[in-house]
């Protein structure tokens, strides 16, 4: 064990041909979410319902907007700090001549925290690296259902929000043109999943017909590309 642990840091810590740059990007992004528990929940919800609802979107894959900064620790290895939006949702719909009925679940998510980097090809213009981040993911999910038959109206809003904690493996590939950097990352995110509640309304729960609470399942592939530039 020792031994392995040895050999991580010096392939860390070795020297490549040129020192690593810290740079600011900006990245635009495209991501996969698995939200089996809200898929769940809205099956549970269609099934239950005494309204003929239709599913019109079931949490798609969108795109992604955001932001990193990174530092030099060694010729070959940088470490730093990043920050991540994404958003998604799910739509229940039926309408006819009485009225209609609706129910959305519109989920959205701040991720941030730090991030390292190892350059592990040679090239100054096109250096190939193996990614990590860590995250720490705010979710703020808007639960509505609605109601109106014959003119008359009834509602329900919740504002759910909860905290999830993940790790990001990845590859990347970057081209440094002058003081322009490029990048282009693909990843695989996996968390652990905090309980979705409303903190004004303690006393309701929201859970699946198995019984587990409703969670954001974030968990995906993501693709990302980034445009920024060397600050040193």
């Amino acid at each position: 064990m020792k031994k392995l642990i040895l050999v991580f840091l010096w392939l860390i810590f070795s020297s490549a041909s040129a020192q690593e740059s810290q740079n600011l990007i900006f990245r635009v992004g495209y991501g996969t979410y698995s939200m089996k528990s809200q898929k769940k929940f809205q099956n549970n919800y269609k099934t239950n319902s005494n309204v003929r609802l239709v599913k019109v979107h079931s949490f798609p894959d969108f795109p992604t907007l955001g932001i990193s900064l990174n530092f030099p620790v060694s010729p070959s290895f940088s470490m730093g700090i990043w920050g991540e939006y994404a958003s998604t949702g799910g739509r229940l719909h039926y309408s006819d001549y009485s009225g209609y009925a609706v129910m959305d679940q519109v989920l959205s998510t701040l991720q941030a925290g730090p991030f390292i980097q190892y350059r592990v090809s040679k090239s100054t213009s096109w250096p190939f690296y193996f990614t990590l981040h860590g995250s720490f993911a705010h979710t703020i999910e808007k639960l509505t259902s609605e109601i109106k038959v014959n003119g008359k109206l009834d509602n329900e809003f919740f504002k759910l929000k909860s905290l999830n904690y993940g790790i990001r493996p990845g590859i990347m590939i970057a081209h440094h043109l002058n003081l322009f950097v490029f990048q282009m990352g693909v990843g695989s995110e996996f968390q652990i999943h905090g309980k979705l509640k409303d903190k004004r309304k303690k006393d309701i729960i929201f859970r699946t017909s198995d019984g587990k609470n409703l969670t954001s399942q974030w968990d995906g592939i993501r693709l990302t590309f980034g445009i920024g530039f060397k600050l040193n």
